[in-house]
């Protein structure tokens, strides 16, 4: 493509060169013809004179545009905040200027830069404390969910090494109310020794208050011997604590010659290990719970630890005052089938509906209870065999039309002290029963 020549697209240099070039060629071609007494003509005249204004118009769009710039730059100066310099020349003061916005520039720049660092120490304590809450709101919704106490405290234990970098970590807790720790999570070291410091550091142990630790600025007597037996050289200890008993403790460590805790370690150490002291105290209380629960929660009758404990005792009674014990055993052969088939809910409400029925056909005083998922039995009070085979029988006539179609039931009857003098021996001579030819069966 032909390009055009255009005097505005040269540059300022070629400008002020093109302007001088034209407004002294034409006086110096006038000197050099008229000593030699040469005719200029009038058409001649008029071109010099046109190429002379062009010149000096040239050089007025230069100037013009030099005066242009010069109070752009003031008024971006004064805009900044910045006094413009006192200097008359509008080329040396656009220098200064130019370096006045210059240097502005540069520390504005150095201070984004600044500001750029800043963010990113703050965005990386923003995502460290993120992921502290989720690592605690993770153990809560474990811990929801049902999950082994002991799972959860090896989870914090992995996130605690993440946040803290650190190469060493465990946790040793109190498994029962004896004085005795317990090691549930351990990371970069031997079961073995730490177990052995334990033992041997124990009353100290459970005399711990606050945490303890010794690096390059704290230093503490009884960690000193601690870090020479787990191979490290700076470690930090929390006690587990709750309502002012240790529950155990967390250790914290590594083998950094110039490493010193710092204060957001610490509060990531304390604030899991109150989190780990809730968590062990909520399974003490789930075991005592267990322990003291005597219901079934699906069908509300008794559980199977209290039917045992139950049957013992009327087992004792039945032998001292020479009467007889019956117990009754129901087993739903098919309802793993039937659950299958069906759906968890509609195999739970089948459940329920046997249940009641079943309650309903013994006396009140007789105790009934689930010993198992498919099981239902009866402590028959003061009843024997044949008595409870008529039970049996009365249960099978109430359950046959109504579970027939749905279910197969077996029956099996046993006798203090025929089959046994204990409630295990009861229950087994009664299971032994299910599905022999000597069993009741409904289908």
């Amino acid at each position: 493509m032909k390009q055009t020549f255009s005097i505005q697209s040269l540059s300022l240099k070629r400008k002020i060169f093109v302007a001088i070039a034209l407004v002294t060629l034409i006086p110096l071609i006038l000197l050099l013809f008229y000593p030699y007494g040469r005719h200029i003509s009038l058409p001649i005249k008029i071109i010099a004179t046109i190429i002379i204004f062009l010149g000096w118009g040239i050089i007025f769009e230069v100037l013009s545009s030099i005066i242009r710039v010069h109070h752009q730059t003031r008024e971006t100066l004064e805009k900044i905040g910045e006094a413009p310099p006192r200097v008359a020349d509008e080329v040396e003061s656009l220098e200064s200027i130019m370096g006045i916005l210059s240097s502005k520039v540069k520390t504005e720049f150095e201070q984004l830069k600044e500001f750029s660092q800043r963010t990113e120490e703050l965005n990386k304590e923003v995502s460290k404390k993120v992921f502290i809450l989720s690592t605690v709101l993770q153990a809560n919704d474990l811990v929801s969910k049902e999950a082994p106490a002991e799972e959860v405290v090896q989870f914090l234990m992995q996130r605690l090494k993440e946040i803290t970098a650190m190469p060493f970590c465990c946790c040793s807790l109190k498994p029962n109310t004896t004085d005795t720790l317990s090691t549930v999570a351990i990371v970069g070291a031997d079961d073995s020794v730490l177990e052995g410091l334990i033992d041997k550091y124990n009353r100290e142990i459970f005399a711990l208050q606050r945490i303890l630790l010794l690096d390059k600025e704290n230093t503490h007597p009884m960690l000193k011997a601690w870090v020479s037996e787990l191979g490290v050289k700076n470690i930090a200890v929390s006690p587990v604590t709750s309502k002012g008993r240790v529950l155990g403790l967390i250790m914290l460590g590594n083998k950094d010659d110039t490493f010193t805790f710092s204060d957001d370690e610490v509060a990531v150490l304390n604030l899991l290990s109150q989190n780990i002291a809730i968590i062990w105290e909520h399974k003490k209380l789930l075991i005592r719970v267990e322990e003291l629960e005597m219901f079934d929660y699906l069908t509300g009758l008794y559980n199977a630890k209290f039917i045992v404990k139950r049957l013992d005792e009327e087992i004792k009674r039945a032998i001292t005052y020479q009467r007889p014990c019956g117990f009754l055993l129901m087993e739903i052969r098919n309802y793993g089938e039937y659950q299958r088939q069906f759906g968890t809910i509609e195999a739970e409400k089948l459940l329920k509906k046997v249940s009641k029925i079943f309650k309903e056909n013994v006396r009140p005083v007789d105790i009934v209870g689930r010993t198992d998922t498919n099981k239902l039995v009866a402590i028959l009070i003061e009843r024997n065999k044949r008595q409870s085979q008529e039970i049996a029988k009365n249960l099978k006539e109430k359950l046959m039309p109504l579970f027939s179609d749905k279910i197969t039931m077996y029956f099996a009857v046993a006798e203090n002290p025929i089959d046994g003098i204990t409630a295990c021996e009861i229950i087994s001579a009664a299971q032994s029963l299910i599905g022999t030819p000597g069993a009741d069966e409904t289908s």
